[in-house]
């Protein structure tokens, strides 16, 4: 019996582009809502005898709108990150953002600059190209309020997004910015994550006290909202930032388990005896090509009573090696961070660079070292 895994989130697939999946988030239709509500009280108010379903039809068609801008603007991202080498996971629509899920690790600053740039600049040519087609909607008033919202809506994300605070673009400018010129891309998260730290502070600030001038609690809700998100994705920068210095100071080869390898229907007992004879920490499970296919969970196996143990194939216990729980033993200490926050388990096989086993790596015995080193 295996470990019970964290609930994945909820996903609603929308396409592709260029192999990549699209997604939104439940959490989108609250603020498609919000967004819904609030602009059609500014519609009514915009517009003279539009009536209550032409006023909210017209806000939802904005919200709709507004989040395929949000998703033109993250397909820049991806769009770069394509074209520069590098896979993409998935591209979701959130709360109150997208992201774009790069998967190989960006290893220029340079290229953390351009990948950056080309969501603010997409949303600036979407603003242009709005404010160009506006006056043809001219003939309808709700048209024409709609497309003239949407061009300001995306000059404002555009400009949002080049505050330079992380995890906004902006943010990943400055990283990229600091990190050139010193030559280290932590130094640049630092300086990057306590700059997105003040500008959630200012964003919510400012916000609340606009609210109160022009006495809009929709203003002051948003940009708090705004507020949570940049504190909430800056502080996590800083805390991987702060985990990684202290990896790098730590020898992946030197916390490696000695691993067995038995095939998939050995005995849990007898492979756990063997552990014990040849004094090994891991057992990977290999398939009948004599090749890795699954790495024994621990904790698993301990819930296994004893009167069972010679009763339970190894491969019951044991979860499924993905393509990113095996690691070469050659990975930097930000390599090791990006890797396992990609693929979080509980174990990890590491290979030698002609593929030959070197060890386990127990996310427990990691978590282990770095809380020592910070005590």
């Amino acid at each position: 019996m295996q470990r019970p895994r964290a609930r994945a989130p909820v996903l609603i697939p929308v396409g592709r582009f260029f192999g990549v999946p699209l997604y939104f988030t439940p959490s989108w239709v609250l603020v498609a809502t919000l967004i819904t509500i609030m602009y059609a009280a500014a519609i009514r108010d915009r517009l003279e005898g539009a009536s209550t379903a032409a006023a909210y039809a017209g806000g939802a068609g904005f919200a709709l709108a507004l989040a395929l801008c949000l998703l033109a603007h993250e397909l820049g991202h991806v769009s770069v990150s394509l074209a520069l080498g590098k896979r993409v996971r998935r591209v979701v629509i959130m709360f109150l953002a997208g992201m774009s899920e790069i998967e190989d690790e960006i290893a220029r600053a340079r290229d953390e600059c351009l990948i950056a740039v080309a969501g603010p600049i997409v949303s600036a040519l979407l603003a242009g190209i709005l404010f160009a087609l506006a006056p043809l909607a001219s003939g309808s008033e709700l048209a024409h309020l709609i497309v003239l919202l949407l061009a300001w809506s995306n000059l404002v994300l555009a400009a949002f997004n080049l505050l330079p605070g992380l995890p906004l673009d902006g943010g990943r400018m400055l990283r990229a910015a600091v990190w050139g010129a010193t030559h280290s891309q932590r130094i640049g998260s630092r300086v990057a994550g306590w700059a997105g730290l003040a500008l959630a502070i200012l964003v919510a600030a400012g916000s609340v006290a606009l609210s109160v001038r022009i006495a809009d609690v929709a203003t002051a809700l948003l940009g708090v909202l705004l507020g949570v998100f940049i504190w909430a994705g800056a502080g996590q920068v800083l805390r991987v930032t702060a985990l990684t210095d202290r990896l790098a100071v730590v020898r992946l080869p030197d916390l490696l388990r000695p691993g067995l390898f038995v095939r998939a229907d050995t005995p849990l007992g007898e492979a756990l005896r063997r552990t014990r004879e040849v004094g090994a920490r891991g057992i990977v499970v290999l398939d009948g090509a004599e090749r890795p296919q699954a790495i024994v969970d621990e904790a698993a196996a301990r819930r296994v009573s004893d009167e069972r143990l010679a009763w339970t194939p190894v491969a019951q216990v044991a979860r499924p090696i993905e393509p990113g729980m095996i690691l070469p033993d050659t990975l930097s200490a930000d390599e090791l961070i990006g890797a396992i926050r990609r693929t979080p388990a509980s174990e990890y096989l590491v290979v030698h660079a002609d593929g030959g086993p070197a060890g386990i790596l127990a996310a427990a015995d990691l978590a282990t070292v770095l809380s020592a080193r910070r005590r």
